[in-house]
């Protein structure tokens, strides 16, 4: 089912990328729920888009860049490098977003 798909690809974005979120959210024993949530709204953003004549891949990326791949949580304890390398890619992000 391709709901599971985009399911699989929040629990792996959000354990590297929100790790308090996924935790808090885990420990709640919410976690499934939410990445069904995520799940399920990609889905129905995904058809809204290509009925508006978008493409598939044009309207998952935007639809998963809405629920799924979410902005990563601010990292105090990231090396110097690895902080310019995270600014580079946001300011990459927003200049694509619209």
């Amino acid at each position: 089912m391709i709901n599971e798909h985009y399911k699989a690809k929040a629990r792996k974005h959000w354990a590297k990328w929100l790790p308090e979120k996924y935790k808090q959210l885990k420990e709640a024993g919410e976690l499934e729920a939410a990445l069904q949530v995520a799940a399920n709204k990609t889905r129905a953003r995904i058809d809204e888009l290509m009925a508006q004549g978008y493409q598939l891949h044009e309207a998952e990326e935007v639809a998963l860049s809405e629920f799924v791949l979410l902005r990563p949580e601010p990292a105090a304890e990231l090396e110097p490098w690895e902080r310019r390398e995270l600014a580079e890619l946001d300011k990459a992000y927003r200049k694509k977003m619209p």
